[in-house]
């Protein structure tokens, strides 16, 4: 575990905005991501086959990457606010240990246990 429920509990505004800012980000990232194989399919049938080989390789490339970068983007406009610099060390640090996906899987739980029931 990289968090402690106490710290998620004292910070929970800020990752309450960080896990729904990402979530945003992330979508975008997945639709320009489908977006980019589009391209690839009409250029392939435009007879440019090398060019729609390349699209979608970095297409997919982008895909593979799109929850780091989500996570990464995410944070970046909280980097100049004070009252959010120890969840980001923490965050970093999280990061350090383990994969975007594990840290923001563990913060939703965290986030997800705060609930009151039924909500």
């Amino acid at each position: 575990m990289h968090f402690e429920r106490e710290f998620v509990v004292e910070h929970r505004e800020l990752f309450e905005e960080l896990i729904a800012r990402t979530h945003r980000i992330a979508f975008g990232i997945f639709a320009a991501t489908f977006a980019g194989y589009g391209v690839a399919l009409w250029v392939w049938f435009d007879g440019n086959t090398w060019a729609a080989l390349i699209i979608a390789t970095l297409s997919y490339l982008f895909f593979r990457q799109f929850r780091w970068l989500a996570f990464g983007l995410a944070r970046m406009p909280f980097r100049g606010d004070a009252r959010a610099l120890p969840v980001l060390k923490r965050v970093e640090a999280a990061l350090e240990k383990g994969r975007a996906t594990e840290v923001m899987a563990e913060l939703e739980a965290h986030l997800r246990a705060l609930e009151p029931p039924g909500a």
